[in-house]
């Protein structure tokens, strides 16, 4: 299990965080989602044996929003993913 934590862009308001949810859960391999408005960043527990990153930036995408990675130091050092590729 892999975790993401991304920042999205156009989100407008709190109504946006169900369409953003609705579209990061349709994605095959997405275990877990939280997504936080005043933050404008999701995080997404997803199997990355299933889909990727890329997958999940292009249905937000389509769902007109824009997505950027957050470098693990932004969010503290650790990703709490526990796949030792951050060392947290």
């Amino acid at each position: 299990m892999q975790t993401e934590i991304l920042n999205v862009t156009g989100m407008k308001s709190e109504d946006c965080t169900e369409t953003v949810m609705r579209a990061i859960k349709s994605i095959d391999g997405v275990s877990n989602v939280s997504v936080s408005y005043p933050q404008n960043r999701v995080i997404v527990q997803y199997d990355e044996d299933q889909t990727a990153t890329q997958e999940m930036a292009a249905v937000l995408a389509r769902s007109g929003y824009g997505v950027k990675k957050v470098a693990l130091e932004e969010s503290g050092g650790s990703c709490g993913g526990c796949c030792g590729k951050c060392g947290g």
